[in-house]
């Protein structure tokens, strides 16, 4: 799905690329991949990223610190 929205997980507080983060979610369509992207919660010391089919990132969003 070269031409994909994706929906990724990332460790630490900021997504540094696609290509560092693990994909959840892949799909054509814009709305249903930030339908996903607003379900999701990020993790302690992880980050939640959208991005678009050419690598641009989207939003992000990151879980606790602590």
């Amino acid at each position: 799905m070269e031409d994909a929205y994706k929906v990724t997980r990332h460790q630490g507080s900021t997504p540094t690329c696609i290509l560092s983060g693990t994909v959840l979610y892949s799909t054509y369509d814009s709305d249903v991949a930030w339908r996903f992207y607003n379900l999701l919660r990020p993790s302690l010391k992880s980050t939640i990223a959208i991005w678009k089919p050419d690598g641009t990132l989207l939003s992000s969003k990151s879980g606790p610190t602590r």
